[in-house]
């Protein structure tokens, strides 16, 4: 039996790397660009906010870890200043601005949220989990990929890295 369900879970684990096999999010490269819909319920490209260095933190609202890492982000913000880094989260429970005003007014933050709960985002990004957070340098280039919670000294060191 045990045999059994290991094998059922190699097999689940091979068919999910074969549907995502080529796609997801690459460190040295751009990331996958969308237009994406914000809390105005506004088509953005994403190609055309990536102007400076950019964090793109991908949440949900029934995410634990996620409410601790906005914290993170809203001190890193006045720290390092929105004149030089840019924050953008993305919402992948959210269809519309409706889940993404209820998140930010919750945990009251000011930077854009946008709708990610569509395929092409969450096959293209290989979301399959919360947090992922992705350091972009002013380049339009990943220089680091998180997917998981991280402490706030490995946030500011990797904004630091994407700043240079």
């Amino acid at each position: 039996m045990i045999k059994l369900s290991v094998m059922i879970m190699f097999i689940v684990t091979l068919a999910a790397s074969v549907a995502y096999g080529s796609e997801g999010i690459k460190e040295g490269a751009p990331p996958p660009m969308f237009t994406l819909t914000d809390e105005n319920d506004k088509g953005v490209r994403l190609e055309s906010i990536l102007t400076k260095p950019t964090i793109m933190y991908f949440t949900h609202n029934a995410c634990f870890y996620c409410t601790q890492i906005v914290a993170y982000l809203k001190r890193a913000e006045k720290k390092f200043g929105r004149e030089k880094l840019q924050i953008i989260g993305v919402n992948v429970m959210a269809k519309d601005q409706k889940l993404i005003k209820a998140y930010k007014r919750e945990l009251d933050f000011t930077f854009p949220m946008f709708a990610g709960n569509r395929e092409d985002v969450l096959r293209a990004y290989k979301i399959n989990y919360v947090p992922l957070i992705i350091f972009v340098d002013s380049k339009k280039t990943v220089r680091k990929v998180v997917g998981h919670y991280i402490h706030e000294k490995e946030l500011h060191e990797n904004i630091k890295e994407i700043m240079k």
